[in-house]
């Protein structure tokens, strides 16, 4: 029950308290008036009466009696009157019948009335003649009694209603301040750490919405720092220590990114031939000054949105958007050039060489670094520093093939579903299973499994994505039902069925037929897509709140997604990067950055998981950041 209620019923019960008490000792005090009225009535009507009688009383069979008493008795105010003569015999006796019409008997039982009696003695000369007696009627007195009550009512009734009214409207001004320091409380439990700026009148109330102010700038602030931190740990997770270039975990992500994407471009892999004997001619300090100008030498000749990284000790990469031969053969010419200058500054002459792989959506990361060696290979019996551009697929099939295969497995309903990376909470006593993953397989006509990732690739390009999405998640919710699944399970999507209404329909009604709980439903996609539309990410993410699912980001960066965005796209769960729970006593940053990620979920109200956490040490350091599920 609301305050604003509770205080309404409170004043209403005292006020009927105070208006009962006030109405019955009121009612009282008017009947007791009433009561003495009568009586000194009575009294008065007696006495003149019997003056009035008093000649005549010589002759008791004079008329003249009864017609004067009848007279007075007319009026009807009174029960009774009864005229005796000094020996007590009644020689006149008048009698009125009490009617109560509507005056309610619950009036009469709570207010009895006694009826007045006055007596008076009759002269004639000095001797008494006789005794008249007069009896009030009450009918008269209980009728003004109930006049005055209903006044009563009604006018405290009017006024109850107007102070009621009045009531309603201060507490409305009153507490609508509470309602806006309920509304910032909502919101700092989303993430959300708003102030409220137009400060409430009453004293109370504007001290704890001055509180809640504070709390919430200086949460916010906290949060803040936490971001700045870990955007500092997370650049610095990404980059080779000695060069700043990226490293090649991030490559590896870099590049599957790129080829779920559909997109194009070539790899340029760069090798020193043997480092180690530069390193003995020159020296390790020569040595770092020569890794450190040939990275500066990427930096300067990378084309718009291309990155530059460091894979290895002498391995160096560069990812290029461009997609015309006759563009990176220029580049690679200029860097050709470049590198010849750096050579003869250390006295180099046969320094590197670069392999160069074009790539499209048809790729397959698994195949891109045997051909970069190769292409690597076929560039060291070109020449002097040269490069090789491998313009060969690095795929396993052309594009049509994989066209076929997506066909075929939507029309047959080849895909297979299973469940994997179980996840683990290891913050009690026993572990509980809190998130399993559905993994998609589909085989090509021989068996052999199909690279998942360029399978959606090509899904994308072809617009056959949405298309198979239905039919994996129709296939994931059976299996769920069929074995009776208890643990949520993360269900991977891609951007178009996030982006489709029509898709959104399905899935609602679809998970309207089916018995299972939809809390059980994690939708998944991942941070590198999601960031590519925000808007459409963060409706479809409200649209599962809807439903009752959840949602999850996986391969989360806080360098792809701020961590300070999170807390507005609606999202349940991140999964982070594999390279970020990997090797992590090799890096001192991961560490502190497992802990400021789970502390800033934390309050955010977000859950962590990470994913194949292979080394025991690894392990180790990541259950002691307590994240809320481990996969190994």
């Amino acid at each position: 029950m609301s305050l604003s209620k509770q205080l309404l019923i409170l004043i209403s019960l005292i006020f009927l308290i105070v208006f009962s008490v006030s109405f019955y000792l009121s009612m009282n005090n008017i009947r007791n008036y009433l009561e003495v009225e009568s009586e000194v009535h009575v009294q008065d009507t007696a006495t003149s009466l019997g003056l009035s009688l008093s000649p005549h009383m010589h002759d008791e069979q004079d008329p003249i009696l009864l017609t004067m008493m009848n007279a007075i008795f007319d009026m009807g105010y009174y029960k009774e009157m009864r005229l005796e003569n000094v020996d007590g015999e009644n020689l006149v006796t008048l009698t009125n019948p009490v009617q109560m019409e509507g005056v309610p008997d619950w009036l009469i039982k709570l207010l009895p009335m006694k009826t007045a009696t006055a007596r008076t003695e009759i002269s004639s000369g000095w001797n008494i003649s006789g005794t008249l007696y007069v009896t009030s009627n009450p009918a008269y007195a209980y009728l003004k009694l109930y006049e005055q009550a209903k006044e009563t009512l009604f006018y405290s009734l009017l006024i109850f209603i107007a102070a009621f009214l009045l009531l309603m409207l201060v507490l409305r001004l009153t507490l609508q301040p509470l309602k806006a320091i309920q509304r910032q409380a909502n919101e700092i439990s989303s993430g959300n750490f708003t102030t409220i700026s137009k400060l409430p009148w009453t004293t109370e109330v504007r001290h704890v919405a001055n509180s809640m102010n504070g709390m919430s700038r200086k949460i916010g602030d906290t949060i803040a720092r936490l971001n700045n931190r870990l955007d500092s740990l997370s650049d610095s997770l990404k980059r080779d220590p000695l060069t700043r270039l990226l490293n090649q975990a991030t490559f590896s992500v870099d590049v599957k990114s790129a080829l779920s994407a559909g997109s194009k471009g070539y790899v340029l892999y760069f090798k020193f031939d043997d480092l180690a004997t530069i390193s003995k001619e020159l020296g390790n300090q020569k040595v770092d000054k020569l890794l450190q100008s040939f990275a500066e030498l990427l930096r300067k000749n990378a084309p718009e949105n291309a990155d530059a990284y460091r894979l290895y000790g002498s391995e160096f990469a560069l990812i290029s958007p461009q997609t015309d031969v006759n563009s990176v053969t220029a580049l690679a010419e200029q860097l050709k050039h470049d590198i010849n200058e750096l050579g003869q500054h250390f006295e180099l002459e046969d320094m590197m060489h670069t392999g160069i792989v074009y790539f499209d959506k048809t790729s397959e990361f698994d195949r891109l670094m045997p051909a970069l060696i190769e292409a690597y290979e076929q560039a060291r019996n070109i020449g002097q520093n040269a490069f090789f551009i491998k313009q060969d697929s690095i795929s396993s099939m052309n594009e049509q093939a994989w066209r076929e295969a997506i066909v075929n497995a939507i029309d047959n309903n080849t895909p297979e579903i299973t469940f994997t990376a179980e996840a683990y909470n290891y913050n009690a006593e026993v572990p509980v299973k809190v998130m399993q993953e559905a993994f998609t397989v589909v085989r090509d006509e021989t068996g052999t499994p199909l690279s998942i990732g360029t399978f959606f690739s090509v899904a994308q390009e072809f617009d056959l994505a949405e298309d198979l999405d239905k039919l994996i998640v129709n296939k994931i919710i059976l299996k769920m039902e069929a074995d009776k699944i208890t643990t949520p399970v993360t269900i991977n999507l891609s951007m178009p069925s996030i982006s489709s209404l029509g898709f959104q329909r399905w899935l609602k009604a679809r998970l309207e037929q089916s018995s299972l709980s939809s809390h059980l439903l994690a939708f998944s996609v991942t941070a590198y897509a999601a960031a590519k539309d925000i808007a459409a990410f963060d409706s479809f993410s409200s649209f599962v709140k809807s439903l009752g699912a959840t949602v999850l980001l996986k391969r989360y960066s806080s360098d792809i997604i701020p961590v300070d965005m999170l807390r507005e796209l609606h999202i349940d769960y991140i999964r982070l990067a594999r390279d970020l729970t990997h090797n992590i006593r090799g890096n001192a940053s991961k560490p502190d950055f497992l802990e400021l990620i789970q502390e800033v979920s934390s309050l955010i109200e977000i859950k962590v998981l990470a994913e194949s956490v292979e080394a025991d040490e690894d392990f180790e350091i990541v259950k002691q950041a307590g994240l809320f599920g481990i996969s190994r």
